[in-house]
């Protein structure tokens, strides 16, 4: 024999979801709907704005990509984005690298020293707000006269630094030592087993 559940609506949660369902959605709404307005359909009544567009015209986005150079600016972004990642993995990694192995086996007591303090070091770019940071870097990077492509890629460089460091040095923590004795054994140097 089967017993029945009763199923129960849980109310306050059930509103919740109703009215963030509506916060997401009303903006998103209206997004869409003025994107497509042509702008003599956008009269200052609150009616206009709500309603839906007569006829659909993709000129806004047109007009949009015309005046904000859109493919240009695209360009640059795309150029920016593979020139870091591929810097990042490049240099973000050997530094991970150097200091992931050497804080934890190092066989001098100083130096393995020295590796934590710049690993904490490094880290400690993560506890610095960039809203902090923002004014005097635009100022500075302007008087250095790098406040173009490279700098852009130069501060992400520097800025994503710490998190790329942290991630690396501690996947490195999980590979066993032994891979890496058994290449030097193999006569592999350090570049190659990196």
């Amino acid at each position: 024999m089967k017993v029945k559940v009763k199923e129960r609506v849980n109310w306050p949660i059930t509103i919740l979801l109703i009215l963030g369902l509506v916060t997401v959605i009303f903006p998103l709404y209206l997004t869409v709907v003025i994107a497509f307005k042509k702008p003599s359909e956008m009269t200052n009544s609150i009616s206009g704005i709500l309603s839906l567009p007569k006829s659909w015209s993709f000129s806004n986005f047109a007009e949009a990509m015309r005046v904000t150079d859109f493919w240009h600016s695209l360009g640059n972004s795309v150029l920016i984005t593979i020139v870091t990642v591929v810097l990042s993995i490049l240099i973000h990694s050997m530094i991970g690298y150097v200091i992931g192995r050497s804080k934890s086996t190092s066989k001098f007591y100083k130096v393995a020293y020295l590796y934590k303090f710049i690993y904490f070091y490094v880290v400690s770019g993560m506890f610095v707000p960039f809203a902090i940071l923002m004014m005097p870097l635009v100022k500075q990077t302007a008087q250095m006269r790098i406040d173009n492509i490279f700098g852009v890629i130069l501060c992400y460089l520097v800025f994503y630094m710490p998190m790329n460091v942290l991630l690396y040095s501690g996947y490195l923590k999980n590979i066993p030592l032994a891979l890496e004795e058994a290449a030097r054994v193999d006569g592999a140097t350090t570049w190659k087993t990196y």
